[in-house]
């Protein structure tokens, strides 16, 4: 963590063309550059008129406005963000109407994703399972209002540079309503990450409960303990045995089988982090003896200057009296 004023900031950051004239002005906020054009969205970095403080511009393009569901979609967003104030989730400024459309005010978080964070950092089991918690914090406040993310992924859990971790991206999030979901989705699609998808989102999108957040949140915990992405491929065996429990109970196949509230998985990470001392010791030196490992076993062959050497010895009687430099 020393060192990471000096990563890059803004996750996924990437200018991309903008074929439209860049607006000077959206709702209040005046608009100072673009900062990503996705395929239902472009995030502007704007200013907030009161306190002069760089936000997040998100704005759903022309093209989508006479879309009923797009729309009901991107309002939807907004009344999410807005309903769950908590120090894990991004949070809103506001929202409205625009001349070209609709948009969302948004908290500019200054860090990076945790995808980011893991490809370029390793962690210790400690620090892990702290993070963990953070968006097991912020599920368990998003669902006591009854909100589903339903795309929880380390691409929208991003770190800030004093390491706490916030929870973005609410496009396809839903509060639990089956009578309005199934008007809003009328077709049956993918929406999702399909790696960190549960079995049953796969298979019907509007199924997806609090146990298909938590599965979600079990493929990610697996990674940060491991400290490597894991491309869908899951091998439970490399996971100290008691953690291995409580993120196998998290990744059941059958949604009854997993926790059904975050809560007790909460629980039991934080019991695990108390009691499971031993553990995370055999770990601690696990990762001492890698790193070690790494440092007199490099990949590449070391290349020596050349050496030069010389002896000199001291006069007076000493058991020490030859030194080679």
């Amino acid at each position: 963590m020393d060192a990471f004023h000096k990563q890059t900031t803004l996750p996924d950051l990437h200018v991309e063309p903008y074929r439209l004239p860049l607006p000077k002005q959206i709702g209040p906020y005046k608009i100072d550059r673009l900062l990503k054009k996705g395929g239902m969205s472009v995030v502007f970095l704007g200013v907030h008129p009161e306190t002069a403080e760089p936000i997040v511009v998100k704005i759903l393009p022309p093209k989508y406005c006479k879309n009923k569901e797009m729309v009901q979609r991107f309002i939807k967003e907004a009344e999410i963000i807005g309903m769950a104030q908590h120090p894990n989730i991004v949070r809103l400024y506001g929202q409205g109407e625009w001349e070209k459309g609709l948009y969302i005010a948004m908290e500019f978080i200054q860090g990076i994703s945790l995808r980011q964070f893991i490809q370029q950092k390793s962690l210790s089991s400690q620090r892990a399972l702290e993070i963990i918690l953070q968006v097991a914090y912020a599920l368990s406040h998003l669902h006591t209002h009854g909100v589903i993310h339903r795309d929880l992924k380390p691409e929208n859990i991003l770190m800030t540079e004093s390491g706490n971790i916030k929870v973005i991206d609410f496009g396809i999030a839903h509060v639990q309503d089956p009578v309005k979901e199934e008007r809003i989705t009328q077709k049956k699609r993918m929406m999702g990450t399909p790696i960190y998808m549960s079995p049953e989102q796969k298979e019907n999108p509007s199924s997806a409960s609090y146990p298909s957040d938590i599965y979600s949140l079990g493929i990610i915990a697996y990674e940060l303990t491991l400290g490597r992405l894991s491309h869908g491929v899951i091998h439970l065996d490399l996971l100290p045995k008691r953690l291995r429990q409580i993120i196998e109970k998290a990744l059941k196949s059958d949604p009854k089988d997993r926790y059904q509230d975050i809560v007790d998985f909460i629980t039991d990470i934080s019991e695990y982090m108390r009691t499971g001392s031993e553990e995370q010791k055999e770990d601690a030196v696990l990762e001492i003896i890698q790193s070690t490992r790494k440092i007199l076993l490099p990949n590449q062959a070391p290349k020596w200057p050349q050496l030069e050497i010389g002896i000199a010895i001291q006069e007076e009687t000493s058991l020490n009296g030859l030194y080679i430099d």
